[in-house]
């Protein structure tokens, strides 16, 4: 492979993890944890006291399969994007350069210096009865991958934009997998933890509001660069420093 190409994909892939870690601290995201754990799984706290049940085994799987639900329909996003800029790839310089625009703008809007009221609604497909079983979780996550546009929205939108310049389906994957792996990893661990979940929340509450601006920070670091020329000459430099000699 390409050794700035390896590079690109190694800069895009941690940008679209960090970016999926820092989504799940969002304030639309993070304080609703737990009335998703036990929509999903029927578990509340109390019942995790309880000795001898294996609640605890029931809430991990269960969160499992809302992972898998939401990380389905973000990797089919990233399938779709990607196959859309295969058909754009002749103007692949004005894509880059348009979509570090729209991702300079998602960033000002997390540091809250713009207003963009579309993001400021939140739209849900909401179920009236979760669907029973593993099963029903994994239909509740591609739901709210559906429905959820105020947090993971403009984050998600960037990741798309980036996975869309390859024009590669394999690279669409790649990037939407890292970045649900980065929304899954905590996620999980408050499954594990839930019977302090509470507890940790309120506690760190203000974590919520650092995670906004650092993410608003990265969308607007990785937009400058694709607006410039210094996105090629950092994927360039990186892949000589990690492939010397090709």
């Amino acid at each position: 492979m390409n050794p700035a190409v390896s590079a690109s994909l190694n800069v895009n892939g941690i940008a679209a993890f960090v970016s999926g870690l820092l989504s799940f601290f969002t304030p639309c995201i993070l304080p609703l944890v737990p009335s998703y754990i036990v929509y999903i799984s029927g578990i509340t706290v109390g019942d995790m006291s309880a000795p001898g049940t294996g609640h605890r085994k029931r809430v991990f799987f269960h969160s499992l399969c809302f992972i898998l639900g939401f990380s389905f329909v973000f990797v089919a996003l990233g399938i779709s994007s990607s196959l859309i800029g295969n058909f754009l790839s002749h103007y692949q310089t004005y894509i880059i350069r348009i979509g570090g625009v729209i991702l300079i703008v998602l960033g000002l809007f997390y540091l809250d210096i713009l207003k963009i009221p579309v993001f400021n609604r939140q739209y849900m497909f909401q179920l009236e009865r979760k669907p029973i079983g593993l099963f029903g979780s994994f239909i509740v996550g591609i739901t709210f991958s559906l429905g959820w546009t105020p947090c993971v929205g403009p984050a998600l939108s960037s990741i798309l934009i980036v996975a869309s310049m390859s024009g590669r389906a394999s690279h669409g994957v790649y990037l939407l997998s890292l970045y649900s792996l980065g929304l899954a990893i905590p996620f999980l661990i408050s499954s594990l933890l839930f019977d302090r979940l509470f507890l940790l929340l309120k506690k760190y509450s203000y974590v919520s509001r650092y995670a906004v601006r650092l993410l608003g920070i990265l969308l607007i670091i990785l937009g400058l660069l694709m607006v410039s020329s210094y996105y090629s000459v950092l994927n360039l430099w990186l892949g000589i420093l990690l492939f010397p000699g090709t």
